[in-house]
């Protein structure tokens, strides 16, 4: 049992640092922005690295998918504000190419995250990860609806402001 668990341990290790060491970019952000790291596609590249000097926060809440969990990550508002995003709507878009628009007034109104954690474990593609919105659910009734369960979007790869 001893040897598992420390099998464990390392992995998690391992995992955790493989990430933390990542210099690809887990998220890009183009559309109506100020700052750029990528001047040739007018995008804002960031890495593992950068989103985890982002103030992080934790949302504990529960989903359609999840009982009640912690959830950590940067504010959205946050991440839009390091790239002067100008605008009233983001378009996110995933791995798998769903799509969905949300207002940024919501990332102001209920500061969801881009979670990168789910009860301290990283999110990898396979599990949501390796970015999925999160919104404070349990807190507001109005989220508790499948209309709003859009809103939680896993496996995001990219958003674009409007």
């Amino acid at each position: 049992m001893l040897k598992f668990i420390l099998h464990w341990m390392v992995g998690i290790f391992f995992t955790t640092q493989a990430m933390a060491m990542s210099t690809d970019s887990i998220l890009v952000v183009k559309g109506n922005i100020g700052i750029f790291n990528d001047k040739k596609g007018k995008e804002y590249h960031f890495t593992e690295v950068e989103l985890s000097k982002v103030k992080q926060y934790n949302i504990v809440t529960k989903t359609t998918w999840t009982p009640v969990s912690t959830f950590t990550g940067p504010l959205i508002a946050d991440v839009l504000s390091i790239v002067k995003a100008r605008g009233s709507k983001v378009e996110i878009a995933t791995y798998d190419d769903y799509k969905i628009i949300l207002p940024i007034s919501d990332f102001h109104r209920y500061r969801p995250i881009f979670a990168r954690y789910l009860n301290g474990k990283p999110l990898l593609r396979r599990d949501y990860g390796p970015l999925w919105i999160m919104y404070p659910i349990s807190s507001y009734p109005e989220l508790q609806t499948v209309k709003a369960d859009a809103k939680l979007v896993w496996q995001v790869k990219y958003i674009t402001v409007y």
